[in-house]
């Protein structure tokens, strides 16, 4: 899936030097949107500090309960709704993931980065406080909070340590991903139809087609590797890429309903809300006042982290916005 230029995420999480970034969230949820959909070149751990959220990664979604997390895969489409609560405290460490191989180091790449990279083995995404290992993750991640506001090279070998001890517990309980890479690369095709024609009727038998399959074998392949019906995918699929729209454009809803293959406003209003949260109209409303939020609050930091740095290092260092 193409990513969409306009989401990419312009708060800065790093550089070469620190290669990571921690950053604290409060939202009031009056509306659905607690972080608009985006995605970014680093891996993320997002923590409900506070309150609860709905998590979206691409086409999944789950229910972050207060003290569980996220892992987010780096280039991945990943939001935030409202939960139960009417508001939610948020820590995101983000970080690339070759932070774990400093200038390539063979040995390290090859054990911990290579099968990651290679689709041979995927981190759990929903991180519960529940399970011993995954509570201690969350416990890592939790402890990065005081450095939000603090110049990261006073404290690189402590952060830099609470990464490896992240990834190492994430790797070892990693799961094998070999078999639904299989199932992938069997299903690709109709995947790839769908994302090629979804602003067209098309139906499922024109989706089994691309795989030479019945339509009840197709979607029982379909659901057995993705946990979704083909008629599920491709609704949000088209939800998702009105969502994109409604971010990036100023084209009417009815418009961008008809360019994602809606042929009925109302049905597209009413799925959006049964599916999404709100509608489409509150849906970019309130994304833009994030935004807004969010421009501001990186602002602040920028002047509090100046705040930090002495006048002679500010002149000689490369800068940095955490």
């Amino acid at each position: 899936m193409d990513l969409p230029i306009q989401l990419k995420d312009t708060v800065p999480h790093g550089n070469s030097r620190y290669p990571f970034a921690v950053h604290e969230t409060i939202a009031i949820a009056e509306d659905m949107l607690l972080l608009y959909m985006h995605w970014h070149e680093e891996a993320e751990i997002l923590v409900a500090l506070e309150g609860d959220a709905v998590v979206r990664i691409n086409n999944s979604t789950f229910h972050m309960k207060e003290g569980d997390a996220a892992y987010i895969e780096p280039y991945t489409l990943h939001g935030c709704y409202k939960g139960k609560s009417d508001s939610c405290h948020l820590l995101a460490l983000v970080f690339r993931p070759e932070v774990i191989a400093p200038a390539g180091e063979p040995a390290l790449y090859e054990a911990y980065l290579a099968p990651i990279k290679r689709g041979q083995v995927r981190f759990t995404a929903h991180l519960r406080k529940e399970v011993p290992w995954q509570e201690h993750v969350i416990r890592l991640v939790r402890s990065t909070l005081p450095y939000c506001t603090l110049p990261y090279e006073r404290f690189d070998l402590a952060l830099r340590g609470i990464l490896y001890e992240v990834w190492a517990e994430l790797f070892q309980n990693a799961q094998s991903d070999i078999q639904p890479a299989k199932a992938f690369s069997r299903l690709e095709p109709a995947l790839n139809y769908i994302y090629e024609n979804y602003r067209f009727p098309i139906t499922i038998s024109d989706i089994a087609a691309q795989v030479n399959l019945s339509v009840s074998r197709f979607s029982a392949l379909f659901r057995e590797a993705f946990h979704t019906s083909p008629v599920s995918h491709l609704l949000y699929y088209r939800l998702q890429r009105c969502t994109i729209l409604l971010l990036s454009t100023d084209l009417t809803v009815a418009e961008i309903a008809f360019s994602c293959g809606f042929d009925n406003l109302s049905n597209f209003n009413r799925q959006f809300r049964d599916r999404i949260g709100s509608t489409p109209t509150a849906y970019r409303n309130k994304a833009r006042e994030i935004r807004e939020q969010q421009t501001s609050l990186q602002t602040e930091r920028n002047r509090i982290f100046e705040t930090f740095m002495p006048s002679s290092d500010t002149a000689n260092a490369t800068s940095y916005n955490p």
